[in-house]
Formats: structure tokens, sequence, C-alpha cells
């Protein structure tokens, strides 16, 4: 059973990571991994604790953006707009976009994540996966035309960007990098981009809650789960605030090169446990 501080630690880590684009998935795995721990018999209880928490930040950060774009919604309805004018159309927009990764997380997601939880020995795909998208995300940054906002999105780009949403499954990926990495492409600006990912990951976070919470037992309830729910809360609140701020004057190549980082660091860390310790 995780400690009280690794709790902390792991919350803090997936409060940061689920918005930043580096892969929260990723990070889950080799912290525990680079530090040695034992593994997690209460992993499904706090995997929920953890979506929880980031739900909490994400619901909490754009709860008057979700207002007003429900409210524009409805009144577009009264005048049978149906799909919705420009502030509005945004609610079926993101409903569209999270059709393909809520279809692609149902199918694979404890697929895929169960292969690196109890595959270490391949832990080595996660530098892979880190490197390959965080170089994806330079290449949209130079060659995004950075010229639209969300609410010029069409039904086409919300669908491309919820295509490339399903890839996050994958360990390394980013949910919120991939769909970055998309809207940049499609023309968005970055604080654009970002916004109308992090609209995107409420029904995909809701959802990954609603289909685990029903696994968990009072049983599984204790002062761990509280802990990782209230440091992911706190920590993915700060998280989203910073990455809108710091991408209204800056480019994304920060988080290329600390995903570069990162892969280095396990490709070294894996190489000297597999052909250097205990040889």
């Amino acid at each position: 059973m995780l400690t009280t501080t690794q709790a902390l630690i792991l919350g803090t880590i997936q409060g940061a990571t689920e918005f930043l684009p580096v892969s929260s998935s990723a990070h889950l795995i080799i912290v525990p991994w680079l530090l040695g721990w034992q593994p997690n018999d209460n992993q499904l209880a706090f995997d929920v604790a953890l979506h929880f928490g980031t739900l909490l930040a994400i619901v909490l950060y754009f709860f008057f953006d979700w207002l007003l774009i429900v409210a524009s919604y409805i009144g577009d309805l009264r005048q049978k707009k149906w799909l919705g004018g420009a502030r509005g159309s945004l609610l079926p927009k993101v409903i569209v976009g999270t059709i393909p990764g809520a279809v692609a997380g149902k199918l694979l997601e404890e697929r895929v994540e169960g292969f690196f939880y109890t595959h270490t020995e391949n832990i080595w795909l996660l530098a892979v996966t880190l490197s390959v998208f965080g170089a994806a995300l330079l290449y949209a940054e130079r060659r995004g035309k950075q010229a639209r906002g969300e609410t010029d999105l069409t039904y086409l780009d919300a669908f491309i960007i919820g295509c490339a949403q399903a890839f996050a499954v994958i360990p390394g990926v980013s949910r919120s990098g991939v769909t970055i990495f998309a809207g940049l492409l499609l023309g968005l600006r970055r604080p654009a981009a970002a916004r109308f990912s992090f609209l995107l990951a409420t029904p995909i976070i809701l959802g990954a809650v609603i289909l685990k919470v029903k696994d968990i037992t009072p049983a599984d309830l204790n002062l761990q789960l509280l802990a990782g729910v209230l440091s992911a809360a706190v920590v993915g609140l700060l998280a989203i605030r910073f990455l809108l701020k710091y991408v209204e004057n800056r480019r994304y190549d920060l988080f290329v090169v600390y995903r570069w980082l990162v892969a280095l660091l396990v490709l070294g860390v894996w190489y000297w446990r597999t052909y250097h310790v205990g040889a």
C-alpha cells in the first residue's frame, strides 16, 4: 500500500502532468520505477482518486466558461440554430471531439497501461513515445499558422483533434500534448489550442471516473486516496493557470526539451539497470 507521502507525490505529479503536455501516465509509471516503490495493491481506487482530483481542478477552473457555453447553446437552440453559434457550438464540438478518445479509452487504455505497469523491462518504450511526440509538438509549433481561436473550429476540426486524442491511451503521448499538437496544425493560436484541449479533457476525465468508480468498495477508501485527490486538484489548478499564461507569448518548446530530457533519463537508468546492475 502507498504511504501518505507517496500518495501526495503521485497526486502532485498527476495534477501537473495531466494538463502540461508531458504525459501524466508516463510520469506515474516512471517515478515509482525510478524510486523502486512496491506495486500499489489499491491501484484502481488510487487511479480514480487521481482522476477525480484533476476533474475537480478542470471543472473549477472552467466552471464559468462551461456555463457560458451551455447557456449560449441553449439560446442557439431556441433560435433553431441546431449546430450552434460561435460560442454555443463549442458544446456539440466538444462532444464530437470526445467520441474517438472515449472509444479508444474504453477498448485499449487498461491493456496498454497494464502492459507498462506489469512489464517494466519495456519501460524504454516510454522514452520512445516521449521523444517522438515531443518532436511532433515541436513540428506543429513551427508549421502551425497560429491564426484562429477556439470559436473558429469547425466540426471536422473538432473530430480531427478528437482522433488525435485517441492516441493518448499510449503512455508517453500526453492527452493535452497530442490535442494541442493537432490544434496547432489546424491553425489555432497557442492559448486557443490549450483551451480547447482542456475543454475536451472535461468529459474524458469525467467518463474515466464514472467507468471506474463503480468498482471501488468502502474498504478501498483511506487517507492516501484523500491525499491523492487534494494534491492532484490543487496542483492541477496551478498547472492549468500556468500553461494558459505561459503560452500567451511563449512557444511550447520548453515542454519538448523537458520530454527529451526525461526520455534520456529513462533510457540511461534502464540501460544501467539492465546491463550493469547485477552483471
